[in-house]
């Protein structure tokens, strides 16, 4: 049991640095593990039949799946210092006394690092959001229903977009799996997508925080337009061509890495 454990979270390791380097050698896996190269094969292998990645000439490439989901643990644990830049950006427009929302994503949930000492209303269907703003006597903290979604730590379902539409927020942050100028903005299925759309519909100011490894990409689910937002926060410059389409429609841009 103890070997198949650890074959587990070597595995899931693997993910988090396939997801931030997109490519990964047999030989310096197994350098970074103190396995062998056959163990990583093996290991490929088993990532490769689920969808994760596929394999290459001595190593393995991330597979960028449209319906493909990873759960928030590995989420967490990637560009984390990307994420704290882009929630401390987004938190420069939250004022005292804001009704906000904050959505699941491990990328809105740095937020709560900035707002903490800060009047607030918040709502939130993010479990691990619940549990550190709940620490804190200024935060006004309010829990939509809904049926708990283990992969995702958070709350979802019908009866959490129909408390959403009792209630109105002057601002809220959601993220996205990815967005081009083509067709918008994307989620990994459709019980995320619809949730985000029923926030964007309850909220005066809308905010996307997305990092620049979701530009130019596609997904299983069509969230909205991206007029649907109407602030885009990133952690890089973008193109010409994205700043000129973002402009035509009439989107704030935030670049961090300006």
């Amino acid at each position: 049991m103890g070997n198949k454990m650890l074959s587990i979270e070597r595995r899931e390791r693997i993910k988090e640095i396939l997801l931030e380097r997109k490519n990964v050698t047999v030989a310096e896996m197994a350098d970074a593990f103190s396995v062998s190269t056959e163990t990583i094969r093996r290991d490929f292998e088993v990532l490769s039949n689920e969808g994760f990645l596929i394999k290459t000439y001595g190593g393995a490439s991330l597979v960028f799946k449209k319906n493909i989901t990873v759960s928030q643990k590995i989420k967490s644990s990637i560009m984390r210092e990307e994420k704290r830049q882009m929630a401390m950006y987004a938190a420069a427009f939250i004022q005292p006394n804001d009704c906000i929302f904050l959505d699941h994503t491990t990328t809105v949930f740095e937020l709560c690092n900035f707002i903490s000492n800060i009047p607030l209303t918040v709502m939130t269907n993010s479990l691990p959001a619940m549990e550190l703003l709940s620490q804190h006597n200024n935060i006004k903290l309010c829990i939509p229903g809904g049926d708990f979604d283990e992969k995702s730590q958070a709350f979802f379902g019908i009866e959490t977009i129909q408390y959403l539409k009792r209630y109105c927020f002057d601002k809220a942050f959601i993220s996205c799996t990815s967005l081009d100028t083509a067709y918008g903005i994307y989620d990994s299925g459709d019980m995320i997508a619809e949730f985000h759309r029923s926030i964007l519909n309850c909220a005066d100011k809308k905010f996307l925080i997305a990092d620049h490894t979701k530009f130019d990409r596609s997904a299983f689910a069509r969230m909205g337009t991206l007029d649907s937002v109407d602030v885009l926060v990133t952690d890089k410059e973008l193109t010409k061509d994205w700043k000129n389409h973002l402009k035509e429609c009439s989107i704030h841009l935030v670049e961090c890495g300006k």
